[in-house]
């Protein structure tokens, strides 16, 4: 599965990696790439999402990692 939105905003967040520590700022990185995704849809629910999000808070994921892994 290609990544091209992620990739496209991958230096804004690889700058200030902190942003994906938020909910907001880890869907606005890696969710619009994802058919399920609806951009009207402020509560979005997703599995991967969450343990993403659990992964970078405890450190075991980078913003970098993320990146590499979208690049193939």
């Amino acid at each position: 599965m290609p990544f091209p939105k992620l990739l496209s905003k991958a230096p804004q967040f690889l700058d200030h990696p902190e942003r994906c520590l938020t909910r907001q700022g880890l869907v606005e990185l890696v969710c619009p790439d994802c058919p399920f995704y609806k951009e009207d849809e402020k509560d979005y629910q997703c599995g991967a999402l969450e343990l993403m999000g659990m992964l970078l808070k405890k450190g075991e994921l980078t913003v970098e990692g993320i990146v590499r892994a979208a690049q193939g």
